[in-house]
């Protein structure tokens, strides 16, 4: 079986597009781990996190990340995800808008291990993660499904991109994250918003953005919250929500992303101003990032 995987730069980062490439098995191999995520403060929380396993699906010496690794496939690609879970706890997978062989999703043992097969029938973003508790511990990550034509989200031209960049928008409570398994939810309390597993003023920029290109904006909303996000000079083209084309896109300077959903937004990077904001309407000011001019 081939086995793809193509990381997106975790942090807010910028990838040419994919070729297209017809269509495939792929197996990919998950590793659910404990580690720790370093936050402005410095504040270190406790995190469950994915990796990408090692060779037979080892577990050995990976370091899982917030989020996890970027799963890029094709359009029309037959896809394996094995979790192998090193945790003392079960670990559930879905993806929600794609239908698992074994339906809404799996479970992996504690210290055992599970698998999925579906086929990447539609493109779009997508995003993979556990089940409530899960989440805000950090089990979550992107799924880009490529459609045949490179340099598209989608099928229609009007998809076109020159670049894109990934935001996972997600929000962390450290007291949560010290006791999962026993934290009052109720009580839950985010003291940090992230961009990529990062608060600012850490935050990775979208640098070398030329004015005139087209860059995909792929949102990806990883907390409980619904989360406005606002671009600051430019606007935005809102393609598609939860992997469904919109049938009338519009522009936009600001959305709201709900909770557990994905967006996908175009925007051209104007003749004029160097540096455009992406940050939080909601005024988290953790969550804060921007699109750097050369």
């Amino acid at each position: 079986m081939r086995r793809t995987m193509v990381l997106i730069l975790i942090a807010v980062g910028l990838t040419l597009p994919a070729s297209p490439a017809s269509a495939a098995d792929v197996s990919i191999d998950l590793c659910a781990s404990a580690g720790t995520l370093t936050l402005p403060g410095p504040v270190t929380a406790n995190i469950w996190g994915f990796a990408l396993a090692g060779s037979g699906g080892s577990c050995a010496g990976v370091t899982p990340s917030v989020p996890g690794p970027v799963l890029s496939v094709d359009q029309g690609d037959t896809v394996s995800i094995a979790v192998h879970n090193t945790l003392t706890t079960p670990v559930s997978l879905e993806v929600p808008g794609l239908s698992l062989g074994q339906g809404a999703g799996i479970s992996a043992p504690a210290g055992g291990a599970a698998t999925a097969t579906f086929t990447a029938s539609a493109p779009g973003t997508y995003l993979y993660q556990g089940t409530e508790r899960q989440v805000p511990m950090g089990l979550y990550g992107a799924l880009i499904v490529r459609p045949p034509t490179a340099g598209q989200a989608y099928g229609s031209a009007t998809t076109a991109y020159d670049r894109e960049a990934l935001l996972v928008l997600s929000a962390i409570d450290p007291a949560f994250n010290a006791s999962p398994a026993t934290a009052d939810l109720y009580h839950y309390a985010p003291k940090f918003w992230l961009i990529n597993g990062k608060a600012y003023p850490d935050t990775d920029l979208v640098h070398g953005v030329a004015p005139g290109t087209k860059v995909l904006l792929r949102y990806l909303n990883a907390g409980f919250d619904n989360t406005s996000m606002r671009l600051l000079g430019a606007y935005e083209r809102v393609l598609a929500r939860d992997a469904h084309p919109l049938a009338n896109p519009f522009d936009a300077t600001a959305e709201t992303i709900p909770a557990g959903g994905t967006e996908d937004a175009l925007v051209t990077i104007p003749a004029t101003g160097t540096r455009f904001p992406v940050y939080n309407r909601q005024l988290h000011k953790t969550m804060l990032t921007f699109i750097e001019v050369p």
